[in-house]
């Protein structure tokens, strides 16, 4: 056999080796489809978009106060995202509880506790920037005696830009909510608009800035919110976090304010 037949045996089986290696390889078929698609293009972030990656971080705040009544507040949170090839997942978690304690020792304590949950699942189209979600959110709220308030909504999501640094997103949909007033026991259940918009910024320090604004509207009663905070990194995986959140809800009692703000410092750790 001639070296040019032996060459051609030896380029056949590379070939074949590759073409398997490449079938075998969803992440690969993918990529390759985008690039034979020329109504859309795709720049090399999106493509390393579809790495999955996953973090978690956890958050913890005390406050402690004396004088006139003792008080004590805990504030703990868990925020996890998940990136994947076809879905981007956010899941959070925040519990809230206050203790007041009184000098009349016939009187219990006072305790009052909130439970935070919420997760928004974005369905990556085509052009993976843009995207279909699904939120689902329970929030228990002693603080504003909204008890049992649980919210749906799906709609359509977008990252407007993203680079190394920076990103900012948005979402918009139709969705449903009821809660119950725990003072006057009225139910509120109606549909609702809830939009929302998210910017992030990572400096070079490894410190992070992100503001974060939702509102719902509604026939009854409309809501909406903003969390502005920066954190700094103190030591590997463990940061120092302020945070600033004003909230405004019309479903509230009368003797309830409208218009709430919170501001807290809180040490981060992130396990992933």
């Amino acid at each position: 056999m001639s070296v040019s037949a032996f060459a051609d045996a030896d380029f056949d089986a590379i070939s074949q080796q590759k073409a398997s290696d490449f079938f075998s390889n969803p992440s690969a078929k993918r990529n390759l489809l985008r690039l034979l698609n020329t109504d859309l293009e795709y720049s090399e972030d999106e493509m390393e978009e579809d790495i999955p990656s996953f973090e978690l971080d956890g958050e913890v705040g005390i406050l402690a106060t004396t004088g006139n009544t003792e008080t004590s507040m805990v504030k703990l949170a868990l925020e996890a995202n998940h990136e994947l090839e076809d879905w981007s997942n956010t899941y959070f978690l925040q519990v809230l509880s206050r203790t007041t304690k009184l000098d009349d020792d016939e009187i219990e304590d006072l305790e009052t506790n909130r439970f935070h949950l919420y997760s928004q699942l974005d369905y990556k189209l085509r052009d993976p920037q843009k995207r279909l979600f699904i939120y689902a959110e329970y929030d228990d709220n002693q603080f504003l005696k909204l008890r049992d308030q649980i919210t749906g909504v799906v709609g359509w999501s977008q990252v407007l830009w993203q680079e190394e640094h920076t990103n900012f997103r948005y979402s918009i949909g139709p969705g449903y909510t009821k809660s119950e007033q725990e003072s006057t026991d009225l139910n509120i259940e109606e549909m609702i608009i809830r939009a929302t918009a998210n910017f992030s910024y990572e400096f070079e320090n490894e410190s992070r800035f992100r503001q974060s604004i939702s509102a719902e509207m509604g026939e009854v009663a409309s809501r909406a919110r903003s969390n502005t905070s920066i954190s700094a990194q103190i030591y590997e995986r463990l940061a120092m976090k302020l945070s600033f959140e004003v909230a405004f809800d019309e479903n509230v009692a009368q003797n309830i304010e409208n218009l709430t703000t919170q501001t807290s410092i809180s040490m981060v750790y992130q396990f992933f």
